[in-house]
């Protein structure tokens, strides 16, 4: 199967070197692209119910398989590259886990800058990819996080740089997931040795604090609500409660000298909302950033706390139901549960495969 994807990816290359982007269009090529989407779907589904055999996968056929993969979609125009490829990947490093740690920084020099690249002009080119190369993101940084510890400076930097382009996106499944990176990354560094999370912190740590107030405070932003203010909250804990110990602010300068984390973090906030709602009063922005340090650890009341605040603003004036979003989902959970429970108290009423499945 992987000397039919290489057979077929050397007849395309062929054909889009001759005529250019264009021959992706041509129907042969449409289906000999079926051909190698078809097989990573096959690789892809054994790959998931591989139980047992994940070490064998890894020494036999993982090595042959991300060679031929990774290298034909580097060389490829944009246009002929298949979304499969990184859904894929994100599999194969979702089952083998830190197996895959070594295997890493190819697949970000193959997969990760030219998909960011595809993306970044605009928020709607590439759906498919744009949503499957965060989710991929996503899996290394849970499950081969060491990696990105030895990933060169400049390419680290563009990972966090996209990973802050992906939640401004609108699309909510894209802008969830980015977030959902951040959170366990700010985590991730959190556990790691001191001077390596000082470093990460002192770098990443306001500019990504800004861009989070900055598409939580934007009305075309409130679907990615709940992961917004969730890593926000996490984000002033780790300040409030003293976790980073490196300094982030600039120690050198004499105006700094009373300077501490907690501080410097409230008027980072504060000004940032200043410049960007003029309509608010300085107490009413005080206010707000002492609740965030009051509330960061009880999330319901940090939830209400950054609502009542938004709704102040006037940005988001009309329908608001996005912001209430996840009280809604409870709410549709616990009816579709007690209807369940009811159902389930009438025998006949739900069929033995639902049950199952529940359970």
């Amino acid at each position: 199967m992987l000397g039919l994807y290489k057979a077929v990816s050397e007849i395309i290359s062929s054909c889009v070197a001759r005529d250019g982007a264009v021959a992706t269009k041509y129907a042969n090529v449409r289906a000999m692209r079926t051909i190698k989407k078809e097989a990573l779907m096959l690789v892809d589904t054994y790959v998931k119910h591989c139980e047992g055999e994940v070490a064998a996968v890894n020494e036999n056929m993982v090595p042959p398989l991300l060679e031929a993969v990774l290298a034909d979609y580097a060389q490829n125009v944009p246009p002929a590259r298949d979304a499969e490829v990184l859904k894929t990947v994100n599999t194969i490093t979702s089952t083998l886990g830190g197996l895959m740690t070594d295997k890493i920084p190819v697949v970000f020099d193959s997969v990760f800058e030219s998909t960011i690249n595809m993306i970044n002009q605009d928020f709607t080119d590439y759906p498919e990819h744009r949503l499957a190369i965060y989710q991929l993101l996503q899996t290394i940084n849970q499950k081969c996080f060491s990696a990105l510890l030895n990933l060169p400076p400049q390419q680290f930097r563009f990972m966090v740089m996209s990973i802050m382009w992906g939640f401004k996106h609108t699309q909510r499944d894209v802008a969830d997931v980015a977030l959902t990176i951040t959170q366990d990354m700010v985590n991730n560094f959190n556990m790691c040795d001191r001077s390596i999370s000082d470093a990460f912190f002192k770098a990443y740590f306001i500019e990504l604090l800004n861009e989070i107030i900055v598409v939580l405070a934007d009305n075309e932003h409130k679907s990615s609500f709940k992961p917004q203010y969730t890593v926000l909250s996490r984000m002033v804990r780790l300040v409030d409660s003293n976790q980073i110990t490196a300094p982030l602010f600039d120690a050198s300068q004499p105006e700094n000298a009373n300077m501490n984390n907690a501080l410097f973090v409230r008027q980072s906030i504060a000004n940032l909302l200043a410049t960007a709602f003029a309509n608010l009063t300085q107490r009413q922005i005080e206010v707000f950033v002492e609740g965030l340090f009051n509330f960061n650890d009880e999330l319901e009341k940090f939830r209400n706390h950054v609502r009542d605040f938004l709704i102040q603003t006037k940005e988001f004036a009309g329908d608001n139901a996005d912001l209430y979003l996840d009280e809604t989902e409870r709410e549709i959970e616990q009816k579709k549960q007690k209807e369940k429970e009811q159902a389930l108290a009438v025998p006949g009423m739900v069929k033995p495969s639902e049950m199952e499945e529940d359970e």
